[in-house]
């Protein structure tokens, strides 16, 4: 019989499995490693195709989907409440980085706020920490409201 998806496998605490924090967020981990490889070659051979040199940049994507993927399948495998939980902590984060983004955009726009690296939005790792740490913030609103 299959363990169930319980959340407290991949947090730390007394029923944490590093397998099972693995086993899911394994993807996100090759997904941030690619991204700063291409970066890093993508640097270096500025003399490369428009082509190659765009499917470089958009490899850390495929990962990223299955980490996508992996995270469905964690979340479909918990019980009613623990996957309402995970939901809503998902949609606070996915909401909560449209909101910056938009903010940020729109502050720029008006001359508000200048930072050069920000110029075209959060960019890939910006977006993806930004999701990450709104997802832990929102995780701990939404379960200290079910307790």
């Amino acid at each position: 019989m299959n363990k169930p998806n319980l959340p407290e496998t991949v947090q730390p605490g007394k029923h944490y499995s590093f397998r099972a924090d693995m086993k899911l967020n394994i993807w996100a981990i090759v997904a941030v490693l690619l991204a700063v490889v291409s970066r890093i070659v993508l640097d270096r051979h500025q003399d490369w195709s428009t082509p190659l040199r765009a499917a470089v940049a958009l490899s850390p994507l495929l990962p990223s989907l299955l980490y996508v993927r992996s995270v469905a399948r964690w979340i479909r495998g918990m019980d009613e409440l623990q996957r309402r939980i995970q939901l809503e902590a998902c949609l606070f984060a996915m909401i909560g980085t449209a909101f910056i983004t938009t903010a940020l955009s729109m502050l720029e726009g008006v001359g508000g706020i200048h930072i050069s690296r920000l110029q075209h939005g959060l960019g890939w790792e910006g977006t993806f920490a930004s999701v990450m740490l709104l997802y832990i913030l929102g995780n701990l609103i939404v379960n200290r409201r079910f307790k």
